[in-house]
């Protein structure tokens, strides 16, 4: 069931010299109360019509006089206050959507339009576009002294409750954002998910487990998002220990689906050690989850190696390796860390493809 009213008003521009698809577009939406579909009978009109008013998706299609399509699209892509609109190209020639989809086109679809599929399309990239505001809201929270505020906290619950499983790739973007800072690359996500994928795969777990776990290293960070920046900044360590905790209150009313069940478990074991000196609760071995004690793995290399804002210490992945070593049984899960010394090499070419 599609939950429109979730978006509050919406409006759709239909660009479209076709009187027929026109008229097609605007009785698909005509039953949904909060739809406005507007209309622009090619692309100098539509852009004229933007001038005035704010639209959340663009239907354009490319055969138009005036100014057809292809330079309607570069027009807006290339205009900041347009940028950010969803366009969904009405084409179905396979050349026609590798040239838009250079231009920036987000989406394609054939006419005469099937209801459902445009609805359902239209229906995903509001739900994105919603999910890029949140997150800019987020980011500018993140970086004053009100991340602990009830507006963040709630922002939070509302954008994880967007990324559902088919929009897997959105935790990436939140992701990057809950590896705390903007020095730190975009590949964070990636490389984290790829370094717990290849430690997974060598522990033995089945496919489903290592492509969660993949997901969950881009949200097991989340509670970094609760700590103001100023707090990060000056390493008050007492603040940041508490991060596992807030970033699992952040999940706690999510549907439990595997995914998400792993990413607790996650976020809130990952700082618990093998002899039981970590926090949040001090429990060890294996009353931490099998999950937890490959992320701590993960997550140790990469602090070591990468900068991190409450972190001063970099040192090179051999340096790195030789701290580990000596936490072997103590931190480390001795098995596993065992597993990730003796196949290192692999960790090291995944680090080079994503640093």
């Amino acid at each position: 069931m599609i939950d429109w009213e979730s978006f509050g008003n919406v409006s759709i521009l239909s660009v479209e010299d076709d009187g027929f698809n026109q008229e097609l577009a605007s009785a698909i939406f005509e039953e949904i109360e909060n739809v406005t579909v507007y209309r622009a009978e090619n692309g100098e009109e539509a852009l004229d019509l933007l001038k005035n008013i704010y639209v959340d998706v663009i239907l354009l299609d490319l055969m138009m006089p005036k100014m057809n399509g292809f330079e309607t699209l570069k027009s807006l892509k290339s205009d900041e206050k347009l940028s950010s609109i969803p366009v969904i190209v009405v084409t179905s020639k396979e050349e026609e959507k590798k040239t838009t989809y250079k231009l920036g086109a987000n989406d394609f679809i054939s006419k005469p339009y099937n209801p459902e599929e445009l609805k359902l399309r239209t229906f995903t990239h509001l739900k994105m576009k919603k999910f890029a505001d949140i997150l800019t809201g987020i980011k500018t929270s993140y970086k004053s002294d009100d991340a602990s505020g009830s507006k963040n906290f709630s922002e939070l619950k509302e954008i994880l409750e967007i990324v559902d499983s088919s929009q897997k790739q959105l935790l990436f973007k939140l992701g990057n954002l809950s590896h705390e800072d903007e020095t730190k690359d975009s590949n964070a996500s990636k490389r984290l998910g790829e370094y717990a994928k290849y430690l997974a795969k060598l522990q033995g777990l089945n496919s489903k487990d290592i492509e969660n776990i993949y997901y969950s290293m881009s949200i097991y960070d989340i509670g970094f998002l609760r700590i103001p920046k100023d707090i990060l900044i000056k390493k008050s360590y007492g603040e940041i220990r508490k991060h596992p905790e807030l970033g699992v209150e952040i999940l706690k009313d999510l549907k439990e689906t595997a995914l998400i069940k792993m990413a607790k478990e996650i976020t809130y074991m990952h700082h618990e050690d093998w002899d039981g000196n970590g926090y949040p609760r001090g429990i060890k071995e294996y009353e931490i989850s099998i999950y937890a004690r490959i992320a701590s793995i993960i997550d140790y290399f990469d602090e070591l190696t990468t900068k991190r804002s409450y972190s001063e210490t970099l040192l090179s992945s051999s340096e790195a390796l030789d701290v580990m070593k000596r936490e072997r049984g103590s931190k480390f899960d001795p098995a596993l860390l065992d597993m990730f010394i003796n196949n290192f090499d692999e960790f090291i070419s995944i680090k080079k493809r994503y640093s």
